[in-house]
């Protein structure tokens, strides 16, 4: 589509209330029958946090609306809603009961890519990916004493962004969270996060994250060689 016709996003991006943090959290997976007639039946969810540390590979959608200072020649949008694929490797730690009584465990966010997305008003494919340097614990934590789940995730990382080749952010901080989870990794709720930033060319801050699923370790890696040719790594 000519930049020309391409339609204004409206301004200021204000994100609806998701239904997956204002309802009822869905059990996740496929529903089953258990016969003619019967009403579909939920998958039992967990009751205790995975007992043991491991490394998962995640993938999800991330959604992040860029205010647009330095919009390529001839473009009449002021914000992309940018629409990325989120690949993440993290390491995780077994559960203990901390000082207050509360089971939790931390992990270490290890790899994280953003890519599949081309910016009309930049005229460029942006990048987001972990910065090289030691990335921060986050952590999981139950809202109860007496069980683990509902729990609140919190994540933490800090990264660098590119347009095309080009690193514009180093070493930016962000956090994330998503309440209530109910299973690990977090399905079926939304992740919201702040991950401020603003340059002369444009500026972001709130986003969101859905869509998460368990992957293999070798579609996680097909996800990071995309985002690294985008950048013009190996």
């Amino acid at each position: 589509m000519p930049e020309e016709n391409l339609p204004d996003s409206p301004e200021p991006v204000s994100w609806p209330n998701p239904s997956s943090a204002a309802g009822p959290p869905h059990r996740g997976g496929p529903t089953e029958r258990t016969g003619a007639g019967s009403p579909p039946q939920a998958p039992q969810r967990p009751e205790q946090f995975p007992p043991d540390g491991e490394t998962e590979y995640e993938r999800s959608v991330i959604r992040i609306p860029f205010h647009l200072k330095g919009a390529a020649p001839g473009a009449n949008r002021k914000v992309d809603v940018m629409v990325f694929d989120a690949y993440m490797r993290l390491i995780r730690l077994p559960p203990v009961t901390n000082g207050l009584g509360f089971r939790q465990f931390e992990f270490t966010i290890a790899d994280w890519e953003l890519t599949h997305t081309f910016s009309p008003g930049l005229n460029a494919n942006v990048t987001f990916t972990l910065s090289d340097t030691v990335q921060p614990r986050s952590i999981c934590i139950a809202s109860h004493r007496e069980r683990d789940y509902p729990a609140l995730i919190v994540y933490s990382a800090i990264y660098d962004v590119y347009l095309g080749t080009t690193r514009i952010v180093e070493k930016q901080p962000g956090v994330a969270y998503a309440t209530p989870v109910w299973e690990i990794p977090p399905r079926n709720v939304t992740v919201a996060f702040e991950k401020p930033f603003e340059s002369d060319q444009f500026s972001f801050s709130a986003g969101t994250c859905e869509a998460m699923r368990s992957i293999s370790r070798e579609e996680f890696e097909a996800g990071v060689a995309v985002a690294r040719a985008a950048r013009g790594q190996s």
